[in-house]
């Protein structure tokens, strides 16, 4: 019984350092409809919502913690502002689907997120994803 436990653990704690050593910026993925994507974008909006700016950093490119450091931080709390904002008004929201959409270039990746709050009124959001040139590593477009 122990053994197993032991083993479940050991397990458990190699899948979770799997994940956490996946970078969320610059990662690859084989083409735009990997559902990579959905599981960054479920990561970034979690993110957002929970005002979780060590994972929120994550997502930011290297250059844009130099100097640009100060102009990415206020773009980013506006954005997370803006999406904590949204799920307060709407109270207790229903994700109703999640899908990549195939109405974007090949060096785009979108994944599209509709939810309500139980009423008649819906929304809409994503996250956007771009191919960095040359390359088969992908960024969020914060």
């Amino acid at each position: 019984m122990f053994k197993k436990v032991i083993i479940s653990l050991l397990l458990l704690f190699s899948c979770a350092h799997a994940l956490a050593a996946e970078p969320n910026v610059e990662f690859n993925a084989k083409n735009n409809q990997a559902d990579i994507f959905i599981e960054k974008c479920q990561l970034w909006r979690n993110a957002m919502r929970d005002d979780n700016k060590e994972v929120m950093w994550s997502f930011v490119e290297e250059k844009y913690k130099g100097t640009l450091k100060p102009k990415m931080a206020k773009k980013m709390e506006k954005v997370a502002s803006s999406h904590r904002q949204a799920l307060d008004e709407a109270g207790a929201y229903i994700k109703r689907a999640e899908y990549l959409s195939n109405e974007v270039p090949n060096d785009v990746a979108e994944v599209i997120i509709k939810w309500g709050n139980g009423k008649k009124k819906g929304f809409s959001d994503s996250c956007v994803f771009e191919l960095l040139p040359g390359t088969t590593k992908w960024v969020l477009d914060i």
